[in-house]
């Protein structure tokens, strides 16, 4: 018989193609969601772990306005302490957590609270795991692109369809994304990784870093927006005083107003910084290739959604 797995984080972009591939492996799998499975009701988590094999925690608050930056520690480290303790004591073997690049301060610079948060929730479980309580894998991704993804470049695409977005400075920088299932495929190997290896001896829990292996430009994904949307590509760059200015002031307004994921100085730091990542070593431990590129998906990206009216 199969053993049971617990998704949480299902309903989010990365937890529904998760869920796919689960499925398309015929792996059992428990969806742990609010109001019956609440991370902030440590009681509710108990019995949900009774029985289960692999936890896959992807739940967490995402970028927030100032207001609910107390609401973000408390889902991404008391919601994750909560749930480890519960597969503690419920024998779960592994707890597999998709963190985030950001975890790592030397790409979250200024720190922001979501790269703290979930440097905190890995504090947690590198403890468990050191202590032989249970077995952790850590997931590290940096930005994440496919169908119904969200963020600064969806952000930047549905700009440039609509007519509104000036063209970018000449940010000359390079980063690193992974395609959705890559980073799918690279959750699940590392699950099953672990169940195959010897847990004699392994004090310190693995910590994957994936991207797909490319670095990326921003101005060269600009004009293969512009393109796939059939946008011509303007011959001039806005100065780079003028686009910060306008982060400026939207940074202010989002501290201002009640509003969730407000661009500003992160969407420019994040636009104008360096960070690339070197994931060969990880996908070499994980046994997989990555096999997608931004520029292979984003005609399905940019394909607008289907109206509920359309036949």
């Amino acid at each position: 018989m199969s053993s049971l797995n617990i998704v949480t984080g299902a309903t989010g972009f990365i937890g529904k193609q998760l869920l796919v591939q689960m499925n398309s492996d015929a792996m059992p799998v428990r969806v742990l969601q609010r109001p019956a499975h609440d991370l902030l009701q440590a009681k509710s988590l108990a019995t949900a772990c009774e029985g289960v094999d692999t936890i896959y925690h992807l739940a967490a608050y995402a970028h927030v306005n100032q207001a609910q930056t107390r609401q973000l520690y408390a889902v991404n480290v008391e919601g994750t302490r909560n749930l480890l303790h519960a597969a503690i004591n419920a024998g779960v073997r592994h707890f597999v957590y998709v963190s985030s690049i950001l975890a790592d301060p030397a790409y979250d610079s200024p720190r922001t609270a979501y790269g703290d948060s979930k440097w905190q929730a890995e504090q947690l479980l590198l403890n468990a795991h050191q202590q032989g309580q249970i077995r952790v894998s850590i997931i590290r991704p940096v930005n994440v692109y496919g169908v119904g993804m969200k963020g600064n470049l969806m952000t930047l695409l549905r700009l440039i369809r609509r007519g509104m977005l000036p063209p970018l400075p000449d940010f000359s920088d390079s980063f690193s994304l992974i395609g959705v299932d890559d980073l799918c495929q690279g959750i699940l190997l590392a699950g099953k990784v672990s169940a195959t290896a010897d847990d004699t001896g392994q004090k310190t829990a693995p910590v994957y870093v994936l991207s797909d292996s490319r670095p990326y430009q921003i101005k060269a994904v600009e004009k293969a927006m512009r393109a796939t949307l059939g946008k011509s590509f303007p011959a001039w760059s806005t100065p780079r005083w003028v686009f910060f200015t306008a982060a400026l002031v939207l940074e202010i307004a989002g501290r201002l107003l009640p509003i969730n994921n407000a661009p500003g100085l992160r969407s420019y730091r994040a636009l104008s910084r360096s960070y690339t990542v070197d994931s060969a070593a990880s996908w070499q431990q994980l046994g997989y290739n990555p096999r997608s590129t931004f520029y292979s998906m984003l005609p399905q990206i940019a394909r607008p959604p289907i109206s509920r009216t359309d036949s």
